[in-house]
Formats: structure tokens, C-alpha cells, sequence
């Protein structure tokens, strides 16, 4: 018996019921084949717009405050020039080897390293950095004390890392006080770093952005233009 046999044997009630199933089973799977597919590229999209639209909110206020911004990078470049022309124009670290020497002596600290490194030019401001590497060993009010004399010379002298280790150093008068008075004695390893601005004969030398240096002619006299004969005399 067919299945076409089979279903107008049935009575009507049942032949509605079984192709309202049939209908709704077809429904079920399409949906899942088709529409749920639609469905998570729809709220991938969704997701992608609110992204695109916070993204335009941002540099939409980016261009509401450029001219603002553009104005104080402006005044901090002009504040920059006065900094550096107010630098020392020669490095003078014979100078400022004396005044932290003098400091290591006020502040009752011992000194084993002082390197001045090799200053790095800033083509761009004029001006040259000078690395400093300092060792000095004491407690930590004389090393306080020492960092707040830094700070007061007349030459700026930036420290940007400072490591402190409990210092190994035994026996001597003074390490024994200090066992007996409970103070701690640092070794301080410092990088420091301090500036100087350019002289004019140093700017001059400074070669200017997008002028190329002449090419130098060949040995032997002018070249012949390439491709081109030459008659014999």
C-alpha cells in the first residue's frame, strides 16, 4: 500500500492533522538551515555598525577638540625652545664633577663611581644628552640629602632610576656605629642624565632635512652621456 493509499484512507481530521505536522517539521527546518544563519549574520553586522558608529563618535570629538590640541602642542614646543636655550651651551663636566663631589662631601656619602657617558645629539632641538652613572654608598637620609642637593644645582641633572640594595660593606668605625645605632646602609647605583644646547658651529654642521649632498663628479673630466657615440677626431 502507497503512501498516497495510506493517506486518503484516513479520515479528514487526520489528514489536516498529519500535513499541519509536515508543515510545521518543513518549518522547523528551514529555519534552522536558513533563517538562524541570516538571523547570526544580522547580529554580526549589528555588532560591526555599533563599533563603526562609537568609532565616528570618537573622532568626531577628536575634530572638535584638533584645533585646541594643535594650539597647546604649539606652546609646549615654544616652552621646549625656551628650556634648551636656557641650557649651558658647553658640557663643563669637570664643573659639575666638582659640585657632586662637593654634595658627597656635605652629605657624608662615599662615592665609588662617577661615568660620564657619551651625549646623544637631538638634531631636531638642538640639544645634547649626557648620561651619568653614579655610585655612592650611605643611609637613607644622606642619600636623601644628596638627591635634594641634585636637585638644587644650578645645572639640571635629571635621575630617572635609582636602585638601592642594602650595602654588604662590614667592619670599619663607621659600620660598626652604624650597627650599634640600628641605621641601614644603600648602595645606590644611579643613572642620571643631564643637557647642554648646541653651540652654532655644532647647529651649522647639522645637515638640513631633504637637502641632499652634492654628488661629487667622477676623476677623468666630464662624464659622457650614456648611449650617445663619440665621433673620433
Amino acid at each position: 500500500m502507497s503512501i498516497e493509499e495510506v493517506f486518503f484512507k484516513v479520515n479528514k481530521i487526520q489528514r489536516i492533522l498529519i500535513v499541519a505536522a509536515v508543515s510545521v517539521l518543513l518549518l522547523v527546518v528551514f529555519y534552522f538551515l536558513v533563517i538562524a544563519d541570516i538571523r547570526a549574520q544580522i547580529d554580526s553586522l549589528e555588532g560591526q555598525i555599533g563599533k563603526i558608529k562609537i568609532e565616528i563618535t570618537n573622532q568626531e570629538n577628536v575634530l572638535k577638540e584638533g584645533p585646541k590640541l594643535k594650539k597647546r602642542i604649539e606652546e609646549l614646543k615654544d616652552e621646549l625652545q625656551i628650556r634648551v636655550a636656557s641650557l649651558p651651551e658647553k658640557q663643563d663636566i669637570e664643573v659639575l664633577l666638582k659640585k657632586i663631589t662637593e654634595l658627597l662631601s656635605e652629605s657624608h656619602l662615599v662615592a665609588s663611581k662617577f661615568i660620564p657617558g657619551k651625549e646623544e645629539i637631538n638634531q631636531e632641538l638642538y640639544y645634547a644628552t649626557i648620561p651619568i652613572q653614579l655610585n655612592v654608598t650611605g643611609d637613607y637620609q644622606k642619600q636623601g640629602a644628596f638627591f635634594a642637593g641634585l636637585n638644587s644645582l644650578p645645572r639640571i641633572v635629571n635621575v630617572p632610576v635609582v636602585k638601592l640594595n642594602k650595602s654588604g660593606t662590614s667592619g670599619g668605625r663607621d659600620s660598626d656605629l652604624a650597627k650599634k645605632l640600628e641605621v641601614v646602609t644603600l648602595d645606590a647605583s644611579i643613572n642620571g642624565v643631564t643637557y647642554r644646547r648646541l653651540s652654532p658651529d655644532e647647529i651649522k654642521a647639522i645637515p638640513k632635512k631633504g637637502k641632499q649632498p652634492p654628488a661629487k663628479k667622477p676623476a677623468g673630466g666630464t662624464p659622457r652621456p650614456a648611449g650617445k657615440a663619440v665621433e673620433a677626431p
